[in-house]
């Protein structure tokens, strides 16, 4: 994967939430297996997350189960999903729902919600960074839009402190290490051009009108045929109550930071790593869903709700249909060209030195006269080994990415290293036989953070099961 240099992907992608995908690959020895099992099993998931999330707020078993079987089948959901193939950010939108549904509960005075804030504040960061980002700004809006109601703010301020602490907490295991190595000179991803990336109003409007996600080449970014109806709703609708008016307003905020309505070209330089505006329509989706269904529906609304569901299943259906269409056979992953495609090219993430240093992704290897040597070695998942055989230097400059907590190991004894000039793994003291294994480990440092987020989880888990038996309602 990325041509085996050793990028340090699980520093700066969250892994934890995508770990159970791995674990179901290996169990079946398939990797398209062990991925559909993923897809069932967290869409099951969800949908039950989804429902008793919304419960509180609805406090309708009907609304709640139409929301939970809509929010399955959303447009933005299936874009991340098949034509991006976004898993993480496909996997925090679950958790967003979790979040803007304790934030406003928060708000609205209900105790220990911020508990429920905090474990799926933690979640979208343990799942997609950027997603986390997006959630913290919608959040702060929702603050915004809700201070004139009628509620304690001391006790807001207090609650939502405490779910601002845990959630800081609880994501530690990956926030340390990740500004450790991001503090010294590691390349940021690729960036945006926000203003030219910005949604067109008419184009959004087509597209949603479309309900395309697009094609096997071009990704239609999009709110789908659903949200735009209850986005219209909005509009025209005149009643509305205090949960309806504020999370209709988020969602045309959403809606208006994806298009060039939004004035991006102040905000380039801060906001450069959203790298697509468009983003925003993941939480234009989730508040117009969650408007929809509160403006549309009662109890008694159930034809209704059983209409709203086959529309949007019939929809999400002719998505998917669509740009399998367009997929050509040549594009398909096979046995043939599943190594060209593993064999992924970025500059994401990667030591700065190391950027358009072409000798690293030829596998070259130099010595301290910087003069190429032919070494034979081997790579895995997990590791570099280097076979030496008379070797004639004292120094490897290898074509190893350079991240703190990497390892050089010849029988046992550990070798000292050093950042190379083209920010690979420099190996001193170098015998002349043996094997040397390069490997990687978290450092003492993140490993603090880490045990710290066991710690903050588990006293977490306890006060849910004292609440559990004290009061019989968590």
């Amino acid at each position: 994967m990325f041509h085996q240099l050793g990028l340090g992907v699980n520093y700066f992608y969250p892994w934890l939430t995508i770990l159970p995908i791995i674990w179901l690959m290996k169990l079946t020895h398939s990797l398209a297996l062990g991925y559909m099992l993923f897809l069932i099993l967290f869409n099951t998931i969800s949908g039950v997350i989804v429902y008793y999330s919304m419960k509180p707020i609805y406090k309708d078993n009907l609304k709640s189960l139409t929301f939970s079987i809509l929010y399955l089948f959303l447009f933005y959901r299936g874009l991340d999903l098949y034509r991006r193939a976004d898993i993480g950010e496909f996997i925090a939108m679950t958790f967003m729902v979790v979040v803007f549904s304790a934030l406003y509960q928060l708000i609205m005075g209900k105790k220990k919600a911020w508990i429920s804030l905090s474990l799926g504040m933690a979640l979208i960061i343990y799942s997609h960074l950027l997603s986390a980002i997006i959630t913290v700004i919608m959040c702060c809006l929702m603050l915004v839009l809700t201070w004139n109601y009628e509620k304690n703010w001391k006790f807001t301020i207090v609650e939502l402190s405490k779910g601002i602490g845990a959630t800081c907490l609880l994501s530690l295991g990956f926030l340390f290490p990740y500004l450790q190595q991001m503090k010294f000179g590691i390349n940021p991803p690729a960036t945006g051009n926000l203003p030219k990336l910005a949604l067109s109003v008419t184009n959004l409007v087509n597209n949603s009108l479309n309900n395309s996600w697009g094609d096997s080449l071009y990704t239609v970014p999009s709110l789908g045929i659903i949200c735009l109806i209850f986005l219209m709703i909005g509009i025209v609708k005149a009643k509305t109550t205090k949960f309806e008016k504020t999370i209709y307003l988020l969602g045309i905020i959403s809606v208006i930071l994806s298009t060039k309505l939004f004035p991006w070209n102040l905000f380039q330089k801060h906001f450069a790593l959203l790298q697509f505006p468009w983003r925003f329509l993941e939480t234009a989706s989730i508040f117009l869903l969650m408007y929809g269904v509160s403006a549309t529906l009662s109890s008694k609304s159930f034809l209704k709700s059983i209409g709203l569901i086959i529309c949007s299943i019939m929809f999400f259906y002719f998505s998917a249909n669509s740009i399998e269409n367009t997929v050509k056979a040549s594009d398909q992953a096979s046995r043939q060209n599943i190594t060209s495609i593993l064999a992924y090219d970025t500059a994401d993430y990667v030591p700065q030195k190391a950027v358009n240093h072409h000798s690293i992704n030829e596998h070259q290897f130099f010595n301290e006269k910087n003069e190429k040597m032919k070494l034979a070695h081997t790579e895995t998942s997990t590791r570099s080994v280097i076979n030496l055989h008379s070797y004639k230097g004292s120094v490897i400059n290898t074509p190893i990415l350079y991240y703190k907590g990497e390892k050089a190991i010849i029988d046992g004894k550990e070798l000292p290293i050093k950042e190379s000039s083209r920010g690979t793994i420099e190996i001193l003291n170098v015998p002349q036989n043996g094997k040397i294994e390069i490997t990687s480990q978290y450092t003492k440092f993140a490993r603090t953070g880490q045990i710290i987020s066991v710690i903050s989880l588990l006293g977490l888990m306890v006060l849910i099961i004292r609440n559990y038996f004290k009061t019989k309602s968590y």
